[in-house]
């Protein structure tokens, strides 16, 4: 079902509408994730508020407050997401990522359109397992490697989505203490598996 409606964008494209309208869409960070990695994913959407995102920046279909308001119908409403607004995606890769129809789907929309991205491996999912539409060659956040290199990764994150979404830098400590707080966070979830 979502194929067809990236279609609908992509014929969009194709005859002229998209590119006529201005270059000034909002900007929002798109967390394309399985349901089954939710508290991971949720201590995600914490660490993003800690960066100082806001809850009109963010889409998380898991957690209240940023996923598909009521009375959507849900392919329609991502969609929207991907044509309206210029979207940062958030792969969470896992084994439960590669087996969602709709995580495939949201991985294709944004290869095809050529969206921004980054990925975060969760824990137990190793570099050697990505495939599909995702670079396997550009580098990737993983939550249970190295710790000093998970450090330097999430303060590259955190100051790209700074950059990008024109925010205010946290204090080093305070940053420091929220960053430290999701590591131990993330290494205490067990990992949800079919």
């Amino acid at each position: 079902l979502l194929i067809g409606i990236f279609c609908s964008i992509i014929k969009e494209k194709a005859e002229g509408a998209y590119w006529n309208m201005p270059n000034q869409k909002s900007k929002k960070v798109f967390i394309s994730h399985s349901s089954r990695d939710e508290a991971f994913v949720r201590k995600i959407v914490e660490l993003l508020e800690d960066i100082g995102l806001t809850e009109d920046q963010v889409v998380c279909s898991s957690i209240p407050g940023y996923g598909i308001p009521l009375g959507e119908d849900i392919y329609e409403w991502l969609a929207k997401q991907f044509r309206e607004f210029d979207l940062h995606v958030l792969f969470v890769l896992s084994d439960n990522y590669y087996s969602s129809v709709a995580c495939q789907n949201e991985m294709g929309a944004t290869w095809v359109l050529k969206t921004k991205y980054d990925t975060i491996l969760l824990p137990g999912f190793e570099y050697r397992d990505i495939k599909g539409a995702v670079n396997p060659n550009q580098i990737s956040m993983k939550l249970d490697g190295n710790e000093e290199i998970l450090k330097q990764h999430l303060n590259e994150l955190k100051d790209k989505l700074i950059s990008e979404f024109v925010l205010t830098m946290p204090s080093a400590s305070k940053w420091e203490r929220h960053r430290q707080a999701f590591i131990t966070a993330i290494t205490s979830i067990p990992v949800q598996k079919d």
